[in-house]
């Protein structure tokens, strides 16, 4: 029991998670001002790689300001409550093996709850603070939601078809020879997609477009509400970063077979930091090059191309798999 509780809220659970969140954020941010020519991070540690943690823990003792048509108890307890979601995500993740700290043979669906349930939080964090600008970005949040919801499950759905289960280790443990990449590309590409949609990263970052509605429904946070928002967001990056890892690159998992315990333990983590940091690194590469789009160019490419192709794809899979 206490080994399964260090393994949930220690590594390779919560904390682990955390920190890989840090590290995201520092490589999302040297990324970014390389393309555009600066120099980003540099003062906190070795090339300013514990900025983030930094910047973390000067949000944490800022003072808190609570708007005066807020709805404090939601303002003020709800961002606990909407960093829980990647957190619980996180660990169905299969890291040292074809299991994640958490499993079910179903788990693939609930995967896909909590991905509903953290933009059902956003909405209600962005309503609870009462300010104009929030409502506007809610407004455009859910809109642009339910216009990558379908793409999202279908691209999800295409390694289920390919595992014939629901579950991340079935689909993990069907990847040691081929992964679902090769398989389901159209799939992958579409999750890449609809994940800087979920992610409200350009070009679809138009609910939190800062040249328009400030910080869209973040607007009015401030201090540790604030701080917890941004470290969840972060962590959004890493879960489904890990998710595309786990759905078509074979989460942590090679072709080879090595009989020393440790010395596996040691080479699915470094296998499972690789695949999802690469993956990771492609979405900060996409997300830099990209300028924002307008809210009804965004629902017209979701709908009318990623659903379509979506589709295709599972046409594709079950003709000739």
């Amino acid at each position: 029991m206490i080994n399964w509780i260090f393994q949930l809220l220690v590594f390779p659970g919560l904390t682990f998670f955390v920190w890989i969140a840090f590290a995201f954020e520092w490589l999302e941010r040297k990324t970014a001002a390389k393309i555009q020519s600066r120099v980003g991070p540099l003062t906190a540690g070795p090339k300013g790689f514990l900025q983030p943690v930094a910047d973390y823990f000067k949000l944490i003792f800022k003072e808190e300001i609570i708007p005066r048509n807020s709805d404090k108890f939601v303002f003020l307890f709800g961002p606990p409550l909407y960093f829980s979601v990647p957190a619980i995500g996180a660990a169905f993740i299969p890291i040292l093996g074809e299991k994640g700290v958490l499993s079910h043979s179903y788990d693939l669906l609930f995967i896909l709850f909590i991905m509903a349930f953290s933009v059902l939080m956003a909405s209600m964090l962005g309503y609870a603070a009462g300010g104009r600008y929030s409502t506007i970005s809610i407004g455009r949040l859910v809109l642009q939601y339910t216009s990558y919801e379908v793409p999202l499950i279908l691209s999800i759905l295409a390694p289920a078809l390919l595992a014939r289960g629901l579950s991340l280790s079935k689909i993990v443990s069907s990847q040691i020879s081929h992964w679902h990449v090769f398989y389901a590309p159209i799939s992958f590409a579409v999750f890449l997609i609809v994940s800087l949609a979920e992610l409200e990263k350009p070009p679809f970052d138009i609910p939190s477009a800062k040249t328009e509605i400030v910080a869209g429904w973040m607007t009015e946070f401030s201090g540790r509400p604030l701080a917890y928002i941004k470290l969840t967001k972060n962590l959004n990056y890493v879960f489904l970063s890990s998710l595309a890892t786990t759905l078509f690159l074979g989460g942590p998992l090679l072709p080879i077979d090595v009989q020393d315990e440790f010395l596996k333990t040691i080479l699915f983590l470094l296998v499972f930091l690789i695949k999802t940091f690469s993956v990771g690194f492609l979405i900060f590469i996409i997300k830099s090059a990209l300028a924002r789009i307008k809210i009804e160019q965004a629902t017209s490419l979701l709908w009318v191309i990623t659903t379509p192709l979506s589709f295709l794809q599972l046409l594709l899979i079950v003709l000739f798999r």
